[in-house]
């Protein structure tokens, strides 16, 4: 790193986004799938208090693995982190775990990587990124020629990832006026088969208006004001919430939804827009469900770094189903675009009788589900909703 590196921890959050694109586009030239069905998930739970991957990896066809992003830290360190999750293996389909570390690049890193292998499980391959097979995976897949990986240059890649995401999106003519706000609301996967299905070019997929049958999914951090107050460190709380941004807005996307907002420590996901499709309501299941381990882990990674115990970690979950206005935020603007409706209060409603790490929803999304899905919840007695009412709710049993 530069004399001009920027925040560590940031800088892990952005390596742990772009070595999932890495990871995807390898499949793709490798294997020859179709990108959209290698799943990529960020910060799963691996099934023991306070340990979550940073990435897991399912390639159609192939066998997952896990990546793990440890830039920054000594050997030891490194050793200790990954030894508390892979001492044994988390998944047992699992036969291969990359590291992605500046380690790899010194030279002492095959007497640390010697002391790796003797603490992880036998079960998984170790395969080691440094900075220079970084920067070479960048060259090839985004024709970035860079030095280093420096503020300047995290930009630069930023960039060319969000161009290649475009590119994928409408094609390599496309006018690229709408391309910051179309890839901050939707995956480029979902604009794909956009193109693909119904002709929409980028001009035509933010038409306010009412949207009918969309599925509203909010999630807040647990206790945030209590974390706040607990925290000396100004830098700690913004990185806590870029986590969880970074992390919950790419569990939207990746389940197929659009990203609405974020108020605070909210976010707003919806599943149906621009389109209603069979299996958005169990999408928007599918999306909460990865919000609850990324609630998790930011709440752990927080509580690890202050002095005082809080009296709650993760996420509340509320759903709703119903009719909403996608609205202009500013006039003739073609870019800067809100949802509003009665399915925004209701889920947001639900979301406040939400535990830690429970998701609560309307009646109405309950019925939406398959059978299968809608199995797993249990009828809660109503809610008392302010400037709602009662709402007839169901809560989901792990």
């Amino acid at each position: 790193m530069s004399d001009s590196a920027p925040d560590l921890g940031e800088v892990r959050l952005f390596l742990e986004e772009i070595c999932g694109e890495l990871c995807r586009m390898d499949h793709v030239a490798r294997d020859g799938v179709a990108a959209e069905t290698i799943v990529v998930r960020r910060e799963v739970s691996l099934g023991r208090t306070g340990a979550f991957a940073d990435l897991h990896v399912a390639p159609a066809g192939g066998a997952p693995y896990f990546v793990e992003v440890k830039w920054g830290y000594s050997g030891r360190e490194l050793i200790e982190r990954l030894a508390r999750k892979y001492d044994r293996n988390p998944d047992s389909e699992a036969r291969r775990l990359l590291l992605v570390s500046d380690l790899v690049d010194d030279p002492q890193w095959p007497a640390t990587l010697a002391r790796l292998r003797e603490r992880l499980s036998p079960d998984l391959a170790i395969e080691a990124w440094g900075e220079y097979a970084l920067l070479g995976r960048i060259r090839a897949g985004f024709a970035l020629e860079l030095g280093g990986l420096t503020g300047g240059s995290l930009r630069l890649i930023r960039d060319a990832v969000m161009r290649a995401e475009w590119q994928t999106a409408f094609g390599e003519a496309a006018d690229e006026r709408m391309m910051p706000t179309l890839l901050w609301h939707f995956s480029p996967w979902t604009l794909a088969r956009l193109r693909r299905e119904r002709g929409l070019g980028p001009d035509d997929i933010m038409r306010p208006g009412t949207c009918r049958d969309i599925v509203v999914v909010i999630a807040d951090l647990c206790a945030f004001s209590s974390y706040v107050r607990d925290t000396r460190d100004d830098a700690l709380v913004r990185l806590a919430l870029t986590s969880f941004y970074s992390q919950a807005r790419q569990a939207v996307l990746d389940a197929g939804g659009m990203m609405d907002k974020f108020v605070g420590d909210e976010v707003i996901g919806v599943f149906g827009y621009p389109d209603a499709r069979h299996g958005d309501a169990e999408a928007a299941l599918a999306c909460a469900r990865r919000l609850v381990d990324i609630g998790e882990s930011v709440s752990d990674h927080w509580q690890r770094r202050i002095d005082r115990m809080q009296d709650a970690n993760g996420v509340h979950i509320g759903i709703a189903m119903g009719d909403l206005n996608l609205m202009r935020l500013r006039a003739f603007s073609s870019r800067h675009y809100g949802f509003i409706g009665e399915a925004i209060n209701m889920a947001a409603r639900l979301m406040a009788a939400a535990g830690p790490s429970e998701i609560v929803v309307s009646n109405r999304y309950h019925q939406a589900l398959g059978d299968e899905a809608a199995s797993r919840f249990a009828e809660t007695p109503p809610i008392d909703a302010k400037n709602v009412g009662r709402i007839k709710a169901w809560k989901f049993a792990t």
